[in-house]
């Protein structure tokens, strides 16, 4: 019996998803619940972390405490298998960008600056980027084409971008809640790009679009660059 998608059909078409991927870099609150909603929709995933599971990952992020002090993506691909049916990648190891050459879109489900820009300058041409934030009560996600990333290293470049402190924990920022709620926006936000996207970037055209999702008072607003 296959998978009925009825109810998403005025969202994605399975159909256009045969043969793409989606890079998901690191496995924290956004990267380990966005795969597995994006395994929900028969979406391939691949997954980069060089982390553990810990006690504070397992009140958000998709893991249990039966899994503490494994590789993260290892217990991932294993829960995603039970409760999705479904195989992903995995790397486990920090992010090189040969790992994702081939993904056609690259999620970057991070805290730290210094690997967000590294990413933006590696990416491939026919890449696109999905770029998350965790902003408390707002979530931000900026969506970036390959050849607009001078200006976003332009825009995002500052005098304390390498000081940030690369392990601050994302339970400072935001709660699961937030978390979850973002990561339903990742999955509705590929969806768009595979179905409604290509042609603008074939033509490149500069369509750069920001979201921001207050779940304080549940509205997503969404802005032109």
């Amino acid at each position: 019996m296959e998978r009925d998608f009825s109810r998403w059909m005025d969202l994605f078409c399975p159909s256009l998803f045969k043969d793409k991927k989606v890079g998901i870099i690191w496995a924290g609150w956004i990267g380990s619940n966005s795969a597995y909603a994006l395994s929900k929709m028969w979406i391939h995933c691949k997954v980069c972390d060089f982390d553990e599971v810990d006690t504070v990952n397992t009140s958000s992020q998709f893991y249990s405490m039966t899994q503490l002090w494994k590789p993260k993506v290892e217990m991932l691909k294993e829960n995603i298998l039970n409760m999705a049916d479904e195989q992903i990648e995995i790397i486990n190891d920090k992010y090189k960008p040969e790992y994702f050459d081939d993904c056609q879109v690259l999620v970057l489900a991070l805290d730290s600056l210094e690997v967000r820009k590294q990413v933006i300058e590696t990416c491939k041409n026919e890449q696109f980027i999905l770029d998350t934030r965790m902003l408390g009560k707002v979530s931000q996600i900026n969506t970036l084409y390959w050849f607009q990333r001078k200006t976003w290293l332009e825009k995002e470049r500052d005098e304390n971008a390498d000081k940030d402190n690369e392990w601050t924990r994302c339970t400072e920022k935001a709660i699961a809640f937030w978390a979850l709620g973002m990561a339903s926006l990742v999955g509705a936000l590929v969806s768009d790009f595979f179905n409604n996207q290509v042609k603008p970037i074939a033509e490149r055209k500069e369509i750069k679009y920001q979201y921001l999702l207050d779940l304080d008072n549940f509205k997503l607003y969404t802005f032109n660059s």
